[in-house]
C-alpha cells in the first residue's frame, strides 16, 4: 500500500513555501504516495487539487505560540484527529518548521511519525522553541540549511537534504518577450535587470537600489523590474524614497505580485537576488529554468544552485558595488549572458526538477517509516477500531 501522508502548513499569503508544497503534492502522487492536504480556503487551488483526485481537508491551522489562536488548537486537533481515524494516515509532513509543534502533537496522538521541511537557515534557539529535535526527521532544502540544523543540535541521522524542484517553462517567443517589455514602458531593447521576491529588508532591496546608479553609469538605458508583494507598506515607501534620493526612481518598474512569474522572467535580461539570508530560493531556480543568468549572494543555498562564472555570479551580501559590477559584466556581454542562461536551464534539468524532488522526498518517508515500529493505532480506520 502506498504511504498515506498528511500535509500541514500554516498558510498566510501564497508565497514560495506554499507554492512549493502545492507542486510537491502534485508531483509526488505518481511516485506512489497518497497525499491528504490541509488547505484553508475554498478557492481555485482547492478545486485544482480535488480535480486531480487529491484528498483535501478545508481547515485553517492556527499559528503556534500565538495567544489569540490558542482556543482554536483544540478544535483543529479534534477535526484532524477525526480525519486521521476516518481515512488513515501513515505520516505527517509539516511544510514549514513553524508549525512543527502542531504537527508533532497531531502525529503523536495518531501514533505516526512526523517530518518537517526546513526552508531557511535557523539557529539553536528556533530549533529549541519549535521542538525540532523531537521530530522523526527534518528535510532541509539545501546542504547549507542541513548543516545549520546539525550545528544547532539536531542528530545528523535525522536530517536529510532534498533540494527544491521547479517546472521548466517553454522558452518565450521573441514577439511575446518584446510585447511585454514594451508594455512596461521604455524601448524593447533597453537592458532589464529583474528581481522576483517579497519586498522585505532581508531580500536586499536597499542594496539593489544603491547598486542601480552604478549600473546605469555604465549601462545608461538599464532599468529594473520588481515583481513581488510588499507586505510592509512603510518599507516600500522607504525604498521609493531611497530610489529618488539616488536618482533612479524612474528606472524602477514596480508591478506587484504576479501569478505568471515565468512570463515576467522572460522579460528580464538578468535576474538578481541580493538577499542577506536565504534557504534555497525558488525564484533563483525559476530564473535559471527560464534561461536567465543569475546574480545572487553567497548566503544559504544560493551558491549551491548558481555556479559562479557558469550560470551567473555569486557576490558577497550587503555589497552594492560588487553587485553592480557583476550586473554590468553580464549586461555588457550578450554572449556571456546567453551562455549563462543556457547553462542555468541545463542545471535545473539536471538537479532541480520536481520529479527529482518528489522521488527523494518519498525516499525520506520510506526511511522514516522503515526505521520506526508501527504503532497499533497507525493507519487504523474507524472500522478497525
Amino acid at each position: 500500500m502506498p504511504p498515506r501522508v498528511l500535509y500541514l502548513h500554516e498558510f498566510g499569503r501564497l508565497g514560495g513555501a506554499e507554492q512549493a508544497l502545492l507542486r510537491l503534492v502534485e508531483a509526488i502522487r505518481p511516485t506512489g504516495v497518497e497525499p491528504l492536504v490541509v488547505w484553508p480556503r475554498n478557492d481555485a487551488i482547492l478545486a485544482r487539487l480535488s480535480s486531480q483526485g487529491i484528498r483535501v481537508v478545508r481547515l485553517k491551522l492556527p499559528r503556534w505560540r500565538h495567544g489569540l489562536s490558542l482556543p482554536l488548537l483544540a478544535v483543529c486537533l479534534l477535526r484532524l484527529r477525526h480525519v486521521l481515524c476516518r481515512g488513515g494516515v501513515d505520516l505527517v509532513h509539516v511544510n514549514n518548521y513553524r508549525s512543527a509543534p502542531f504537527g508533532r502533537l497531531l502525529a503523536r496522538r495518531a501514533g505516526v511519525p512526523c517530518v518537517s521541511t526546513v526552508r531557511e537557515t535557523i539557529g539553536p534557539e528556533k530549533v529549541r522553541q519549535h521542538g525540532l529535535r523531537r521530530l522523526d526527521a527534518l528535510v532541509a532544502v539545501c546542504d547549507s540549511v542541513a548543516r545549520a540544523l546539525v550545528d544547532a543540535g539536531v542528530p545528523r541521522d535525522r536530517v536529510g537534504t532534498v533540494r527544491s524542484g521547479v517546472l521548466i517553462p517553454p522558452m518565450p517567443t521573441a514577439s511575446a518577450r518584446r510585447a511585454l517589455r514594451e508594455s512596461l514602458g521604455g524601448a524593447a531593447e533597453d537592458p532589464v535587470v529583474g528581481i522576483v521576491a517579497h519586498i522585505l529588508p532581508h531580500k536586499g532591496f536597499d542594496d539593489l537600489i544603491q547598486a542601480l546608479p552604478l549600473i546605469v553609469r555604465q549601462i545608461p538605458r538599464a532599468r529594473c523590474l520588481v515583481v513581488g508583494e510588499a507586505p510592509r507598506r512603510k518599507y516600500l515607501r522607504h525604498l521609493v524614497d531611497l530610489a529618488e534620493r539616488f536618482g533612479v526612481g524612474d528606472r524602477l518598474i514596480w508591478v506587484g505580485a504576479q501569478e505568471d512569474v515565468p512570463r515576467f522572467l522572460a522579460a528580464m535580461d538578468l535576474f538578481v537576488l541580493p538577499s542577506h539570508t536565504e534557504g534555497l530560493p525558488l525564484t533563483v531556480l525559476e530564473a535559471m529554468a527560464a534561461g536567465r543568468p543569475v546574480i545572487g549572494t553567497a548566503v544559504g543555498g544560493i551558491p549551491e544552485a548558481v555556479r559562479h562564472g557558469e550560470t551567473g555570479f555569486v557576490v558577497p551580501p550587503r555589497d552594492p558595488r560588487r553587485l553592480a559590477q557583476a550586473a554590468v559584466d553580464v549586461l555588457a556581454n550578450p554572449a556571456l549572458a546567453k551562455s549563462m542562461g543556457e547553462a542555468g536551464r541545463a542545471t535545473v534539468r539536471e538537479a532541480f526538477t520536481l520529479d527529482r524532488e518528489a522521488r527523494q522526498t518519498r525516499a525520506q518517508y520510506c526511511r522514516v517509516l522503515e526505521s520506526r515500529p508501527l504503532s497499533p493505532t497507525a493507519g487504523a480506520t474507524e472500522a478497525d477500531r
